[in-house]
């Protein structure tokens, strides 16, 4: 089959109105868990969860997240929201509402517009073009389409025919949106803005209040896509008899048929539209027809490119709506708990639109242009990337060698302190170590003195000992005291010149002692009893004196 795919297209799909394409209401981001408004800065911060686990607790975090407690967890994260988060988007509008998330590819996280997104928008414009006779269709038969397109299951399927990849974008905005709606009593209803979900319409423009805000490619952004067209496959199913309308598509460029059928629906639908807006004005109906009237000039009378409205915000006259009707105008509205869809001539109509703003541009969403990329621009779009990636990469190579470069520079700097606080340090260890010498030297000095003072001191104290010794010894020749303090400094001064007394040195003291008792007056003697007889302890001996008094004292 890849060899009967031989009619490729390269095109170039420009977005001309906010353009959203859902990532799936299960992605949609919630304030408080997968966003953050800063009313300061004014600008929404969408989160990275395994960022923010780093710096809270797991508990902590599901706690913020569980009560969707986003002034807290600003208040926790204060200064690091940045940090934390993956995007960054200028807040279009200070919403409670959740944001419809855009689809991305799985492998870059980067924006896309599905070629199936694509391709149903073509499939609505064709299903106009192929109905012969639109008062002849039951529009309640589900089946009539299949009729028209032919069934998959019998492999005559027009749209299996023509393959639309994915248009690949870099980055995304987001938009506030608002609902246009009528509101009154038929026949003559006033345009307004819905702000409530029942009965909530009136004439004044506000941006809160049933609004929701998408996430979208903004206008003048484009990317690349292909289409191919297989048309031998078609012809190989049909014997070369295939539809004459549906082969006409196949066998020609895009520019020739497609973009031509594409094209005269989007006049017709923005036509519609603008007398919808005239028929029911208010005070931004002119922003809103200058809108459209900006979109359908850029549609070529040459057919080079077309203009097609797609995706979110198509509503019911871009889709099954606009082949039923020859124009958008309400003649009843239904009561009841049913949809709030008008109806024209007895069938259902619509009478309400998704307009993006940002208080000052009214845009109906997603018309986008397709343009077919010849080989030349090709060529040259790619020589342009190709300069762009190699300008990239060596300002990438530059940047990494001017970081090195300042590692480099970092990195002598913390080397030339290291080598000055080890050259402080070495200084330091020598001051200190020259200290130590010095501290030792003078205690060894000092104990030097100490010693020698102390040598000297035993030397004088021998002395001293050896002459109080012969003192000593010549006073013991002289047997007679008189007074017991007397012979109490006598034996003062030989005691310290001696450790202890021996015995005759006892037998010495006992002898005067008693002499000087025997001697002495009563009053004297008393004090032996009372005062010496301590001290006479002290040098006999407790044993020794105790018998000394009792045979002297007593007796």
């Amino acid at each position: 089959m890849a060899n009967l795919l031989n009619k490729k297209y390269n095109l170039e799909l420009e977005v001309l109105t906010p353009l959203h394409v859902g990532a799936g209401q299960e992605k949609d981001l919630m304030k408080g868990v997968d966003y953050i408004i800063d009313i300061d800065s004014g600008k929404i911060f969408v989160l990275d969860h395994k960022k923010i686990a780093k710096q809270l607790s797991a508990n902590e975090l599901a706690s913020f997240l569980i009560n969707k407690n986003d002034k807290g967890l600003s208040n926790k994260l204060s200064g690091n929201l940045e940090k934390v988060s993956n995007i960054i988007f200028e807040s279009p509008v200070n919403s409670t509402n959740d944001i419809k998330s855009f689809v991305k590819n799985g492998l870059t996280n980067k924006p896309i517009v599905p070629g199936s997104s694509i391709k149903g928008a073509i499939r609505s414009v064709l299903l106009n073009y192929f109905i012969d006779n639109k008062n002849n269709i039951d529009r309640k038969n589900k089946r009539f389409e299949e009729k028209i397109f032919g069934s998959a299951n019998n492999g005559d399927e027009f749209m299996r025919f023509i393959k639309i990849a994915d248009a690949q974008f870099e980055k995304t905005d987001l938009v506030n949106t608002k609902i246009f709606n009528l509101f009154g009593t038929a026949p003559n209803f006033n345009g307004g803005w819905k702000h409530e979900f029942r009965d909530g319409t009136n004439n004044k423009f506000k941006s809160n209040g049933f609004n929701t805000i998408y996430e979208i490619i903004k206008p003048s952004e484009t990317g690349e896509f292909s289409i191919a067209l297989s048309d031998k496959a078609f012809d190989n199913f049909y014997n070369n008899n295939g539809p004459e309308k549906k082969s006409d598509i196949l066998h020609e460029e895009p520019s020739q048929i497609l973009f031509s059928i594409i094209n005269k629906h989007t006049k017709e639908y923005i036509d519609k539209q603008i007398k919808f807006f005239i028929k029911y004005p208010n005070n931004e109906t002119p922003n809103i027809i200058s809108s459209l009237n900006t979109v359908f000039d850029q549609i070529p009378d040459d057919n080079s490119s077309c203009v097609l409205k797609m995706s979110a915000g198509s509503g019911f006259h871009s889709i099954t709506g606009d082949w039923q009707f020859d124009d958008f105008s309400i003649n009843e509205v239904k009561s009841g708990r049913g949809p709030s869809r008008g109806q024209l001539n007895g069938q259902d109509s619509t009478k309400s639109r998704k307009i993006a703003t940002n208080g000052a541009t009214f845009d109906l969403m997603g018309f986008v242009k397709i343009t077919v990329l010849s080989e030349e621009l090709i060529a040259a779009r790619e020589q342009s990337r190709k300069e762009k990636l190699a300008a990239e990469r060596k300002a990438v190579e530059e940047r990494l060698a001017k970081e090195k470069a300042e590692q480099d520079r970092i990195k002598a700097e913390e080397q030339a302190k290291l080598d000055t606080i080890r050259k402080l340090e070495e200084e330091l260890i020598a001051k200190e170590k020259a200290e130590i010498e010095r501290i030792a030297n003078e205690k060894q000095a000092l104990l030097d003195k100490i010693t020698k003072d102390d040598t000297k001191r035993r030397e004088e104290t021998k002395k001293a000992a050896s002459k109080g010794l012969e003192s000593f010894c010549a006073i013991k020749k002289k047997i007679e005291f008189k007074k017991f303090k007397e012979f109490e400094n006598i034996i003062k001064q030989y005691l310290k010149s001696v450790e202890d007394l021996n015995k005759v040195d006892k037998k010495f003291i006992s002898d005067n002692i008693t002499f000087i008792y025997q001697t002495s007056a009563k009053f004297e003697q008393k004090q032996f009893s009372k005062r010496y007889i301590k001290i006479i302890e002290r040098w006999l001996g407790q044993e020794t004196a105790q018998q000394w008094y009792s045979k002297i004292i007593k007796d």
